[in-house]
């Protein structure tokens, strides 16, 4: 494509920066291309388009944009070579040495010939070789190899490749490293879904192979892109580019298509509809998409928690991304509210709301491959609000022995990577829920990952009192109970989870009484009914555990000291006296009360 035409047009932003400009400075000539690579994009050629398409498929993109060089070869394993034009297999087969000689022995030039119809090879052993001869001898060729991770694999855990595949993975390498290839203005395009796929080799730096990520579109791409559909300027496109935040364009495509075959207009309700089943069809192996429905006034207790959130969202709605932060961590024992806390942020913030899963697999490389994927994912989702339950789990320390080849410690390394990249301030919340911070490693704890480190603790009779009013109005049970205070004088040591539980089943009790509201005696039958678990020690030292890690005074609970007495006055925790001193000491606890001696008694006469 000339350049002429490049200037007039607007190119994405992934070509633009992290391809051209690295080409252009001479420093890389080989690109590993990853992410969207079956997008949709703008097109460059829209005014010489006969259909007016203003958006079109990767491959005729690329088409488009290198369609003036000397010669442009597709690659992949199962269909090898194919060409723009007869004129550039022709140019190939003469350059690689398979045309057929001119004059000479008649019987040699026959089976020259004849050798020169056969398909050209596909193997990439036997392929690669003469488009090599290609690259060496040729300028201005680009060379695109569809499903590069099929021609040189990614492995891990000391597993050895085929001789075959090890001598494709290094020639590779050395096209990155070729300043011949370089200084002809030669292109070479690896395309992976993934490029943990590829051999790690040839994603080192000194392999000289640039990274190009093609990421989802943006909303104003997608606003676009929705406006340029039939009908599609009458949309509302504010509202809809929202709604389809985190879909690709060929995702967005199949919805418009889907909604004509029904009959009906795409509209916010039918995207909702389709929206998380596409989501999680495509990210559901490494997270788990979910419609959050819960919103910080659905939280019952927990008031300074709320205070904090609300300050978050309001950085979050004024665009302070710098005051939003990188990380939370939620600790304290099941049931207080954590999953809630993070399902009413990403409610409120207006964010997609998802969950991690456990990404380790039984197969070698699996695990970074699916690592790569939940990253490359959230970045694509984004804004989005990532809840990482049970993170004492999914991140183990390091230094405690795992036995996997050091599996864990890459997999942490791209995670902290990911934690520390200033550019996802404000658009990707990382909230770690957990009963024990303390087994987390202290590199996914710091400042700058995890800001700040909460504890919530099991609820104070107040706070009790809040939760039982909170799930009678959350689950739409009818009552004529208007003071909840004695119920939850009744129900010390509950958790909200608990709490709940014993709500229902009130409502249960007077339904099989033929009552139509819950009154006094049914919540107080539910109450005597329900067996608290036999877990008070645990529920103590995830308490300790969590005071321990907390990060702000001003987010410690209210009742801390009624907390640590209740503890204390247990048993539970052996050794307590120094678990306290060390809660003062760091001013979690205020300092001992001073306790005066008793005057002398009056000396008898």
């Amino acid at each position: 494509m000339s350049e002429d035409a490049n200037d007039a047009i607007v190119l994405p932003e992934w070509y633009t920066k992290e391809f051209v400009e690295p080409l252009n400075a001479g420093i890389a000539s080989v690109f590993i291309v990853h992410g969207d690579i079956n997008c949709i994009v703008r097109n460059p050629d829209v005014n010489k388009d006969r259909k007016k398409r203003t958006h079109i498929p990767m491959r005729e993109f690329l088409v488009k944009m290198f369609d003036e060089r000397k010669l442009v070869i597709f690659y992949n394993i199962s269909n090898g070579p194919w060409f723009l034009s007869q004129e550039m297999e022709d140019l190939f087969r003469e350059v690689a040495g398979l045309s057929p000689p001119k004059g000479g022995d008649a019987l040699a030039d026959a089976k020259a010939a004849l050798a020169a119809k056969r398909d050209l090879p596909r193997d990439p052993s036997a392929c690669l070789p003469l488009i090599e001869r290609a690259l060496r001898k040729l300028s201005d060729i680009t060379v695109i190899i569809q499903s590069a991770h099929t021609v040189a694999p990614a492995t891990g855990g000391g597993a050895a490749l085929p001789a075959d595949e090890r001598a494709t993975i290094e020639r590779l390498r050395i096209w990155g490293q070729s300043t011949q290839i370089r200084k002809k203005g030669n292109i070479v395009l690896l395309m992976t879904d993934q490029a943990s796929k590829i051999s790690g080799e040839l994603r080192l730096g000194e392999s000289e192979i640039r990274t190009v990520f093609i990421p989802k579109p943006s909303k104003d791409e997608r606003r676009e892109f929705i406006a340029s559909k039939p009908g599609g300027k009458s949309l509302e496109l504010d509202s809809l580019s929202n709604a389809t935040q985190g879909l690709s364009l060929r995702q967005i495509s199949e919805l418009f298509q889907q909604a004509k075959t029904a009959a009906r207009p795409l509209d916010l309700e039918f995207i909702k509809a389709k929206k998380d089943k596409i989501l999680n069809d495509e990210y559901g192996d490494v997270m788990e998409v979910v419609e959050p429905k819960l919103g910080l006034e659905d939280i019952g207790g927990h008031e300074h928690i709320k205070a904090y959130f609300r300050e978050v969202l309001g950085y979050i709605r004024r665009g302070e991304n710098r005051l939003v932060p990188m990380g939370v961590t939620l600790t304290g024992p099941p049931g207080t509210g954590k999953t809630a806390f993070v399902e009413a942020l990403a409610k409120e913030a207006g964010f997609i709301f998802v969950q991690t899963r456990n990404i380790r697999s039984m197969f070698v490389g699996d695990s970074e491959a699916r690592m790569e994927k939940m990253i490359s994912g959230l970045r694509a989702l984004t804004p989005v609000v990532v809840m990482n339950d049970e993170a004492d789990l999914a991140e183990a320390q390091r230094d405690s022995p795992k036995g996997d080849s050091g599996v864990s410690e890459r997999l942490m390394r791209e995670w902290m990577k990911l934690l520390s990249d200033p550019k996802i301030r404000g658009r990707i919340v990382v909230v770690n829920c957990t009963n024990r911070p303390d087994r987390i490693d202290a590199a996914l704890k710091r400042s700058g990952r995890s800001d700040e480190i909460i504890l919530l603790p099991m609820p104070s009779e107040e706070e009790r009192a809040a939760i039982f009013r909170v799930m009678f109005r959350r689950h739409d049970i009818p009552t004529d109970i208007v003071d909840f205070a004695p119920f939850a004088e009744a129900t010390g040591m509950l958790s909200g989870a608990n709490i709940e539980k014993v709500s229902l089943t009130a409502f249960r009790f007077a339904t099989q009484e033929g009552k139509a509201k819950v009154d006094d005696t049914a919540l107080c039958e539910a109450i005597r009914d329900f067996i608290p678990p036999a877990t008070v020690s645990e529920t103590d030292a995830m308490t300790v555990a969590g005071l321990l890690e907390c990060s702000s005074r001003k987010l410690l609970p209210p009742h801390i000291e009624a907390i640590v007495e209740g503890i204390r006055l247990r048993g539970t925790i052996a050794n307590f006296d120094t678990v306290i001193e060390s809660l003062r000491t760091r001013g979690i606890l205020g300092p001992a009360p001073i306790v005066l001696a008793a005057p002398p008694s009056p000396t008898a006469n």
